[in-house]
């Protein structure tokens, strides 16, 4: 359920400059919420319908010490000379903000509430989002792959899925924006066997933490002081602890290369999330991310790479605001 964060748990004037968001923002209903100009308000609910609100207090200036108010809490600025900011909220929601003179006038706000599903496997069955799911096998011919194949070509595609973490194999989430990648990657972390030590990599705090051995490690924008950590070098440092599996929320940038090949050398069964609205477009996006991080590796190379590391591909979607895994591909 999406919720907003209890009053104890807001800055006085945080929670002030929200009030003309609290009744959308209250909302579990809402999971997304947008401001385009003063005075109004956009809220996206679970079923995918867009509704316009009237929001007569929320003028320039509110706009403007709300952003502020977002930038200090999470230790960076807002301003002229950084127009831009991406930051969350105390409950965890997360917040892009784009000011003047990025905008073509106001002050535009995106707030995606932060949703607190801790789904299984078996609930997504229960739920009926294997029922179409397309599955494609390339599998090689171990043992293990082939029971996998099995499993898969048998329509269990939830057994499949436990029984490809339980076989340590790498697995990579896809899909578009509000599909439930970060959910998912929470139902195959439930699979993971307790007595394993994981290493969880995010720049929001997003995954759920069920095992006592895990360390939870989160990218720093750098501002007002602090430093730039960034997922590359939380990846380079979670080598020197020892983790049994990497889970790295959501792949975006120069920290794709390393953590292919981090996984590849010695942390088999991590997981990992990516944009892309197929498992072949999957593989060509992380492509993408490795050749814009100044590989000397060729695009043919790099895919081969890709397909090489990453044994399970899973494609999430959304159609009519209900979400399901569209397809599964064994590698």
């Amino acid at each position: 359920m999406s919720k907003a964060a209890p009053a104890n748990d807001t800055p006085v004037y945080l929670r002030a400059y929200l009030a003309p968001l609290a009744p959308v923002l209250a909302r579990p209903d809402v999971t997304d919420i947008y401001v385009n100009r003063p005075g109004e308000v956009w809220a996206e609910t679970l079923g995918g319908a867009v509704e316009r609100h009237e929001a007569p207090d929320l003028d320039t200036a509110t706009l403007e010490r709300l952003a502020r108010q977002i930038a200090a809490i999470s230790h960076q600025g807002i301003s002229r000379e950084h127009p831009l900011l991406s930051a969350s909220l105390p409950d965890g929601s997360r917040v892009q903000i784009a000011a003047p003179p990025a905008t073509r006038g106001s002050m535009a706000i995106a707030i995606r509430k932060h949703v607190s599903s801790d789904l299984a496997l078996s609930d997504y069955v229960a739920a009926g989002a294997f029922a179409d799911t397309s599955r494609r096998t390339v599998a090689g011919k171990s043992e293990t792959d082939l029971r996998l194949a099995e499993l898969l070509e048998a329509g269990d595609i939830a057994g499949m899925l436990a029984a490809a973490v339980k076989a340590r194999k790498n697995i990579l989430v896809s899909g578009g924006t509000s599909t439930g990648k970060t959910t998912f990657l929470n139902a195959l972390i439930r699979e993971i066997p307790a007595e394993e030590r994981l290493i969880l990599i995010e720049d929001t705090p997003e995954l759920h933490q069920h095992h006592d051995n895990l360390v939870g490690l989160l990218a720093v924008r750098g501002a007002l002081g602090e430093a730039r950590i960034s997922a590359t070098d939380l990846l380079a440092a979670s080598l020197r602890m020892r983790p049994d599996r990497i889970i790295l929320g959501e792949l975006r940038g120069e920290e794709a290369y390393t953590f292919l090949r981090a996984i590849n050398t010695g942390h088999p069964g991590s997981m990992t999330s990516v944009h892309a609205d197929s498992a072949e477009r999957a593989i060509e996006q992380i492509v993408l991310l490795v050749l814009q991080a100044g590989t000397q590796l060729s695009r043919d190379d790099v895919r081969h790479y890709v397909r090489s590391t990453v044994d399970v591909y899973v494609q999430l979607a959304r159609t009519r605001g209900q979400r399901r895994v569209a397809e599964v591909l064994l590698a």
